[in-house]
């Protein structure tokens, strides 16, 4: 049995899409209780805040290895970034902004000829990934993000049956 190679990968293509649509949703859980740190770690808004920075990290490498020839990324400084948080704007407009910047990273993905997904750089810790490996990595970024949301709103929210039968959105507990 032969298989056609398909270029770029198709599902990841569409999980690309997909792994962002429901943030606006899952912000929504979590806004009452948005800058709220469990245990000292990070809040609903630093998830997301931290995942707008990924994205666009992650695009400008993407546009960097198609334009040169083996770029050597450095690190990122992760902890810089995350400095400059602020408790604005609300959460879910915050997540609007994740999904806009999702947007364009897969439009930037979806005009790629097939070999343009070979492209390599140098990741910060010395290994040489590709266009697709970047894109899988922008994918479980997301991915991860939304698992901490939800886990949050089940941390804050154990009687989630009852907000729907009053049609609001429960105080956070402390």
């Amino acid at each position: 049995m032969s298989t056609t190679a398909r270029i770029p990968d198709p599902t990841l293509m569409a999980r690309l899409q997909l792994s962002v649509k429901g943030l606006d949703w899952a912000a929504s859980l979590v806004q009452p209780y948005q800058h709220h740190q469990p245990d000292g770690r990070w809040s609903a808004h630093q998830h997301v805040y931290h995942l707008l920075g990924v994205e666009r990290i992650l695009r400008g490498r993407i546009e960097e290895a198609l334009r040169e020839d083996q770029p050597r990324f450095p690190e990122w400084d992760e902890a810089g970034y995350m400095a400059t948080h602020r408790p604005e704007p609300d959460i879910t407009l915050l997540a609007d902004e994740v999904m806009a910047e999702r947007g364009r990273t897969f439009e930037l993905l979806r005009q790629l000829a097939p070999e343009q997904w070979f492209r390599t750089a140098v990741w910060p810790d010395g290994r040489t990934v590709d266009v697709a490996w970047m894109a899988e990595r922008a994918l479980w970024q997301a991915l991860y993000h939304f698992q901490a949301l939800i886990d949050l709103h089940g941390r804050f929210e154990a009687l989630q049956a009852e907000r729907w039968r009053q049609g609001t959105v429960a105080a956070p507990k402390e």
